[in-house]
């Protein structure tokens, strides 16, 4: 599957379809598919995840209706969105989480009639609703600031309703003041982007619920698996369609709409032992690319890394961080030496030790590369041995390789001891190669990683090692 596509900026057009929608209330299964004899006063959702420094870590999370009015559903989804609309359109959150609107311009925004009399009484109800659900989420919302999942209980926003008076007429002048947890989250920049003139397109509720899972779920890919009944659990569907068969069934509109409409490219069921039934989503290359702006804050060279590294499976997010704050070249050193580290059960945790440490890496690989090359050769007259050890000995005096002696030094001992006497070179942040020998003796190598190639410029002081 192509996978050369990624979501890497939101779109910035004030008025434009795409708006920013905060990211834990899209993962969270706020808004249930309603049928018509639906009774449940709250719903759960239990599951277990696999955090970037290879944690598994325990999730649940619990919606609870309000007395009067139940758990949200799709109409109240649309409102939803029609208000992340409006909050987009007003240039983002506010710091104190206060948003004015008006009944009529939601409706708008959700191409209803706004004359309409009962259209108002529905909006007001479902705002209503809203503010009366109880999330309670169990390592389930994402802090962006901190990069760990909090646990929260909290109600999206609440909602006054008022008509004042202007120029001799009374006029709405609602207020929305949303939650504090999601105004920290939103202004935290954790967000993405929902094409709001596609999600209000779709005939099909649960096309629209699908919609908003799988672009949030897929993480930047072009692809989302996802087992049938946890998607059962988040959209979430009622109890009778617990079967996979009667899931598949209820589902197939939604999945021949989004296929139609050019979201998915194709959607697989895969059955596999111990009764276990896995859903398979296919993004479409062209949806996302006709939603994703051309203007970066990153170079093609930087968003090649970028996609490196999220094929090792580290969230996009993180990636782009990285990339932003490390650099391009040491993270492509520590792509290069992955396929050659042994036991290695969490690549993207390790790239991101390493990478934020500076710390030297090991190139396994690095001979057989060389060797394989089929660069021909190119005789040149080579420096005198003397010439390069009093080079050697500048660029030391100079400073150059202070930091890198020190990581040496103060690498923990599991890692340090691969590299000692290592056939293989050890590359640093700089591009610098390097051997270790038993005596704790550093040597740089110049021209070459052959032996003859090495010169000494350190002797490591390591504190004994337990």
């Amino acid at each position: 599957m192509d996978n050369s596509i990624r979501e890497l900026r939101l779109f910035e057009l004030e008025n434009g379809p795409l708006i920013h929608v905060e990211v834990n209330m899209e993962e969270l299964p706020l808004f249930l598919f309603k049928s018509r004899d639906r009774v449940e006063e709250s719903l759960e959702v239990r599951n277990t995840i696999l955090t970037t420094n290879g944690q598994r870590l325990q999730q649940y999370v619990k919606v609870t209706g309000g007395r009067e009015l139940g758990l949200p559903g799709p109409a109240d989804r649309d409102v939803y969105v029609a208000t992340m609309r409006h909050v987009h359109q007003g240039g983002g959150m506010p710091p104190d989480g206060r948003v004015s609107f008006t009944i009529y311009g939601l409706l708008r925004l959700m191409s209803k009639n706004p004359k309409a009399g009962k259209n108002h009484e529905r909006v007001r109800e479902s705002l209503h609703r809203i503010a009366t659900a109880d999330i309670y989420a169990e390592n389930a919302f994402y802090n962006m600031e901190g990069e760990v999942f909090e646990s929260q209980r909290f109600s999206p926003w609440r909602v006054t309703f008022r008509r004042v008076k202007h120029r001799g007429n009374r006029a709405e002048r609602h207020i929305l003041k949303f939650d504090e947890v999601l105004v920290r989250s939103y202004n935290a920049n954790y967000l993405k982007s929902l094409d709001s003139d596609f999600y209000f397109s779709l005939h099909n509720s649960l096309a629209k619920t699908l919609y908003g899972l799988v672009d949030v779920r897929r993480k930047g890919t072009l692809r989302w698996t996802v087992e049938i009944q946890q998607l059962r659990q988040l959209i979430p569907l009622p109890d009778i369609y617990y079967q996979p068969s009667k899931i598949k069934e209820r589902l197939d509109a939604a999945h021949r709409e989004l296929v139609r409409r050019g979201f998915l490219t194709r959607v697989d069921f895969e059955e596999r032992r111990a009764g276990v039934h896995l859903v398979h989503y296919g993004i479409s290359p062209r949806f996302v690319r006709e939603r994703t702006t051309a203007v970066s804050d990153l170079s093609p060279r930087d968003l090649a890394v970028v996609e490196s590294l999220i094929e090792t499976g580290m969230w996009p997010q993180v990636a782009r961080k990285l990339v932003r704050e490390q650099g391009p070249d040491h993270l492509l050193t520590l792509l290069d030496a992955l396929p050659y580290q042994q036991g290695i059960e969490n690549p993207p945790a390790w790239i991101r030790r390493y990478a934020e440490n500076n710390w030297p890496v090991p190139l396994p690989g690095l001979h057989s590369m060389e060797a394989n090359s089929s660069r021909p050769s190119v005789s040149a007259p080579e420096p005198s041995r003397d010439l390069i050890a009093r080079q050697v000995k500048a660029r030391l005096e100079a400073g150059e390789f202070d930091k890198t002696i020190q990581d040496f030094e103060k690498l923990p001992y599991e890692d340090y001891k691969t590299f000692v006497g290592a056939s293989y070179p050890i590359a640093d942040a700089l591009g610098n190669r390097f051997y270790l020998s038993l005596d704790g003796d550093l040597y740089l190598y110049v021209g070459g990683v052959e032996e003859h190639n090495r010169f000494r410029i350190h002797t490591l002081q390591r504190a004994v090692d337990v």
